[in-house]
């Protein structure tokens, strides 16, 4: 059984092997391969390590499975990027071979009840317009909101945003 819960400092390291392995899986692709190849464990390692020290006291949820370790993270701004948005779901990424066995519904449905406890009434995503995700979110109720673009060596990137006015719709959602 997987459990959901709030990652620490001892995480980092399996945090940077879900993030750089979802990247070169999930982003092939819709990113230009060198980008994707610049990511390596030891720096995002030390991101994370950073992000931690930094203190920032956003929300930051790992899935740990009994023997397999951490298979997915999920990490939540108290704020949002966008206006008429109280909270952002910034990143959430599910180790490729737990995709499709609510492990990323889990890790939403944790951190929506937890930005919920800090007040949030409603949150945002971005999301590559390419992303199989989209179809996710929408089922989800999301609302598309806007899009943005910008370059990545030679190639411009398209995100796309979705978003809840009422967050507790996702706590609804199955």
């Amino acid at each position: 059984m997987v459990v959901i819960r709030p990652a620490t400092p001892a995480d980092c390291q399996a945090l940077a092997h879900v993030q750089v392995d979802s990247y070169r899986c999930a982003y092939a692709g819709q990113f230009p391969q060198p980008y994707l190849d610049h990511f390596s464990y030891e720096e995002q390692e030390k991101d994370w390590v950073d992000w931690f020290a930094s203190g920032k006291g956003d929300i930051l949820l790992v899935a740990e499975h009994p023997q397999e370790g951490v298979i997915g993270y999920l990490l939540a701004f108290k704020q949002a990027g966008l206006p008429g948005y109280d909270a952002e779901i910034a990143a959430m990424h599910v180790r490729q071979d737990h995709q499709k066995h609510g492990v990323g519904s889990a890790l939403l449905r944790k951190s929506v009840e937890m930005l919920i406890e800090y007040g949030a009434k409603s949150v945002m995503l971005w999301t590559l317009r390419g992303n199989p995700a989209r179809a996710w979110y929408e089922s989800l109720q999301g609302k598309f909101i806007s899009g943005k673009t910008y370059p990545v060596y030679d190639q411009d990137i398209v995100e796309v945003s979705y978003g809840w006015s009422d967050i507790r719709v996702l706590l609804s959602e199955e």
